[in-house]
């Protein structure tokens, strides 16, 4: 393991990553409270890459580890965050093959959000592990490949852990949990900031 290389993505990978995103996500807790219908659930795994993801495959900052064992997809300062916030704005329509969010949702995303650093800062809007590869250090591989690009622009870095059981691997790279955010029936979202650590600190 110790010896699985990790490559920057670019758009031919963009449907490997879709596949990779329908594994890995199946039981994340929040995802599935989103999309508890499986066949929604696949589709929109299909589409998420693009739809939300743009930034970092145009800026070169999405990290993939072996062959598609796992990916760190990371926006870099500037970018627009991830769709989410969009998306709880939305009316979803069955006309347009969108599925119907709970009406939680658009409360959920805003009070997460406003946790969000206005200063300029680096988002991992994902960090996915294909189960087979799960206890076997990938995750651990990719935030310590990804988080020494981040340093090197010596910024914060911020992200929304939707599973508890992830919250010990970011607090072992530094992010401290902001807080645990939940709306009626949702499962709680979790703000975490890593302040600044320049790359010669």
């Amino acid at each position: 393991m110790q010896d699985m290389p990790i490559r920057k993505g670019d758009w031919n990978d963009e449907e490997s990553i879709g596949a990779l995103l329908s594994v890995s996500f199946t039981d994340d807790p929040f995802v599935r409270w989103l999309l508890p219908n499986s066949l929604d659930f696949l589709r929109d795994s299909k589409k998420d890459p693009r739809r939300a993801y743009r930034a970092a495959f145009e800026a070169g900052t999405l990290f993939i580890i072996g062959d598609f064992a796992g990916a760190a997809v990371w926006l870099p300062p500037g970018a627009k965050s991830d769709r989410t916030e969009e998306l709880g704005q939305s009316d979803p329509s069955p006309a347009t093959g969108s599925p119907a969010y709970p009406p939680e949702f658009p409360s959920l995303i805003s009070q997460s959000a406003a946790y969000c650093p206005s200063d300029p800062h680096w988002y991992l809007g994902l960090l996915a592990v294909d189960p087979a590869y799960r206890g076997r250090g990938v995750g651990t591989m990719l935030l310590k490949y990804s988080l020494a690009v981040v340093d090197g622009d010596g910024l914060p870095a911020y992200l929304e852990s939707t599973n508890a059981a992830n919250l010990s691997l970011n607090r072992r790279f530094g992010f401290q949990e902001l807080a645990e955010v939940r709306v009626g029936s949702s499962p709680p979202r979790f703000p975490m900031l890593r302040s600044a650590r320049p790359q010669d600190a």
